[in-house]
């Protein structure tokens, strides 16, 4: 493969395991040469791996862990998903990451203050519920039919649910990521707008979890539009439904 293919670090949402990439990873198998290759950013406190003694402390592991990955003659592209996006523009809004650009995927941003989820997270007997239907079968089978817009195999969905079960820094997510983070972000970047450069944000056109109005929301925060683009056969995981049609979109972004 040439040194100049471009590199993607993959930031996933709350319980990401690698078994979500599994169908991006095929994608990229296939073709006799790969547009991009694609590494994935390992945060503290999931699949098993300690956790970080404070959010400080997980943007900072973070942040280093992408600068180990990070090898090549350019700054790599950075995809993020989901919370992935708010950890991502946080960093840039501390001064980290500045020379990579960005791509975000229905990323959960200003929406967060709004939403009742993670107001309800907050409590600790609401995450022990969360955590046990998780665990039940007959909940998983509702949520892939649901959420997922192509079948996915028994073996991926057990995957998919144990990346939550093994995932300890969720709970601390609904404590570290607060409406006064975002309060904490809309002073900093008002303070450097240049900070929000470079960044396009790739939504999916069936993405009824996180619609274009959250973003919306985010960018009159911010005082600031972002490039986007919009695919119609995009659900929410793109990553598992519509692989093919990923690679496509991500290797646009990053091939000059």
């Amino acid at each position: 493969m040439p040194l100049t293919t471009p590199l993607v670090l993959f930031m996933g949402g709350n319980g990401h395991c690698t078994a979500r990439l599994e169908r991006i990873r095929d994608a990229l198998d296939t073709q006799t040469q790969p547009p991009f290759v694609l590494r994935e950013v390992h945060y503290p406190g999931f699949e098993g791996r300690p956790k970080a003694d404070s959010f400080d402390g997980f943007l900072d592991a973070t942040a280093d862990h992408i600068a180990a990955l990070d090898d090549g003659p350019t700054p790599a592209w950075i995809h993020a998903t989901g919370i992935g996006g708010l950890l991502a523009l946080t960093l840039r809004a501390r001064g980290r990451l500045l020379d990579h650009p960005m791509m975000f995927q229905a990323p959960v941003l200003w929406g967060l203050e709004n939403r009742r989820f993670p107001k309800l997270m907050r409590f600790g007997p609401a995450r022990a519920t969360l955590q046990w239907l998780f665990a039940q079968g007959a909940f998983q089978r509702w949520f892939v039919r649901r959420q997922f817009e192509t079948p996915i195999s028994d073996t991926m969905r057990t995957a998919f649910f144990e990346g939550y079960a093994q995932c300890s820094a969720m709970a601390d997510f609904f404590t570290w990521l607060t409406p006064g983070l975002l309060r904490q972000l809309e002073e900093a970047f008002a303070k450097h707008p240049e900070r929000l450069d470079k960044i396009v944000m790739l939504w999916g056109g069936q993405d009824a979890v996180v619609t274009l109005e959250e973003l919306q929301i985010s960018e009159r925060a911010l005082g600031h539009q972002f490039e986007r683009r919009t695919f119609d056969d995009w659900g929410h995981y793109p990553l598992i439904d519509a692989p093919q049609s990923w690679v496509k979109a991500v290797a646009n972004e990053v091939t000059p």
